[in-house]
């Protein structure tokens, strides 16, 4: 029903808060509210992330240092504990919160809001948890990521 960029509203280029206005903007639009909600999704698997930076900051070591000391504040105090931050930003939703891989994120943006009924997906990215690539295909409500 509705779609929107927390940074369409800040005027923050890339803005990595939790979207409170845009999540507003797009209930308002749908006429709901947060206990009306069934599900909330993350568009990726923290853990899994976390995992892969762990190990690519291991791998560079020496040198990814100065970017290990940069991220990991930001996972210790706010990303690993994302369930509860996200609680906070939406009083009453008291459901599950599901997390899809960074690449399902992608392809459910570009084709559920799409004409088709039926769609080959191709996700390309820097790199999301692991992946930098899937393949996959989008049938009706749902999208199979097979590479």
């Amino acid at each position: 029903m509705a779609a929107a960029q927390e940074e369409r509203f800040t005027r923050k280029k890339h803005d990595e808060v939790f979207p409170v206005k845009a999540a507003e903007y797009c209930m308002g639009e749908a006429d709901i509210r947060n206990e009306d909600l069934d599900f909330v999704a993350f568009y990726e698997k923290p853990l899994r992330k976390f995992d892969r930076l762990l190990e690519a900051y291991f791998a560079l070591a020496p040198a990814g240092f100065p970017s290990f000391l940069r991220a990991i504040p930001i996972w210790l105090k706010d990303k690993l504990f994302l369930p509860k931050r996200m609680r906070e930003k939406l009083p009453g939703y008291t459901k599950v919160f599901v997390y899809s891989s960074y690449h399902e994120s992608h392809a459910a943006s570009a084709f559920f809001p799409s004409p088709f009924q039926e769609a080959a997906i191709l996700a390309m990215d820097g790199v999301g948890e692991w992946a930098t690539a899937s393949i996959g295909l989008g049938r009706g409500n749902r999208i199979e990521l097979l590479k």
